[in-house]
């Protein structure tokens, strides 16, 4: 009876191709998996960014109409028993209520698409404004919208 000697070195190379193969597959699914991660991430922060610059515009609308008030012996948000005046910002005109006791409540649209719902709340002297930035329309439904948030208080001093 003959003896036959088994011969095991001809699959190697397939095995070791395949091996090789795998490995590389995976570093760069894991490659991938970190960069659509970071994509999502700086998109994010992209469209956080609108908010807040809508919301920063919410406040420099406050400041102009609330410091300057071109042509009023006061600021716009006053309570006013007769002609309340017309607030302007960003191509949206406001008229405001008269002789309101509560916040006046200012939904400021954009011209890239983002808004800022501005509040503005007088006790006094002290002026309260909550201005949120979105990065949509305010009324959107959107799963990407992304609010940002200002909220500062102004004093006025009396004069002497």
């Amino acid at each position: 009876m003959k003896k036959y000697k088994l011969k095991l070195k001809t699959g190697f190379t397939i095995l070791l191709s395949v091996l090789v193969v795998s490995i590389v597959l995976s570093a760069g699914l894991g490659i991938f998996g970190v960069m659509t991660r970071e994509l999502k991430l700086s998109g994010i922060g992209r469209e956080s960014q609108l908010a807040f610059y809508a919301a920063d515009a919410g406040v420099e609308c406050f400041f102009y109409w609330e410091i300057k008030h071109p042509g009023l012996a006061d600021t716009a948000f006053g309570y006013y028993d007769s002609n309340p005046p017309t607030v302007s910002c960003a191509g949206n005109n406001f008229n405001l209520p008269a002789k309101s006791d509560g916040p006046y409540n200012l939904n400021l649209n954009l011209s890239n698409n983002s808004c800022a719902k501005i509040k503005v709340t007088k006790n006094g002297l002290i002026t309260t404004v909550e201005s949120k930035g979105y990065n949509t329309a305010c009324d959107s439904n959107s799963p990407f919208k992304v609010e940002r948030a200002i909220q500062l208080v102004s004093v006025k001093e009396l004069e002497n």
